[in-house]
């Protein structure tokens, strides 16, 4: 039994290639839906405790600093305690820069700003002290 070939249909061929372009085009579509999705319902990024407290055991104070700043941002208040520490090292920082340059006035407030900081962290003052030490500030 030989089977003869039927010339295709124009039509079949053509909704053929629709279909498929459409399964296609489909997947990136649903990918991208998804993401903008997911992306509108949550915060952009926020740094949580368990990373704040790992870029603080591996003294990597600018990411600290930064933590702060982009939780800031997102307005995430989780962090309070670590927040004003990341503000009590900044201020420590520039505390030091401008006591080294005899800006007296600059150098008051940032101690004003550290000491305003070091009251709200809680039990985090250990790190406040520990910075002290490193830097050779007196209390």
């Amino acid at each position: 039994m030989s089977r003869k070939k039927t010339k295709a249909d124009p039509v079949n061929i053509l909704l053929d290639l629709i279909i498929t372009i459409l399964i296609v085009a489909m997947i990136p579509v649903g990918f991208l839906y998804y993401s903008a999705k997911s992306y509108a319902e949550k915060p952009s990024f926020t740094q949580d405790a368990q990373m704040m407290g790992f870029l603080l055991e591996k003294r990597d104070y600018a990411a600290f600093i930064q933590g702060r700043y982009i939780n800031s941002y997102n307005g995430d208040t989780s962090t309070d305690g670590y927040n004003a520490l990341a503000d009590y090292i900044e201020a420590a920082f520039n505390y030091k820069i401008y006591d080294a340059k005899n800006y007296k006035e600059k150098a008051d407030s940032q101690k004003e700003i550290m000491n305003d900081s070091k009251a709200s962290m809680g039990s985090l003052t250990v790190f406040a002290d520990k910075i002290d030490e490193m830097m050779g500030i007196e209390k």
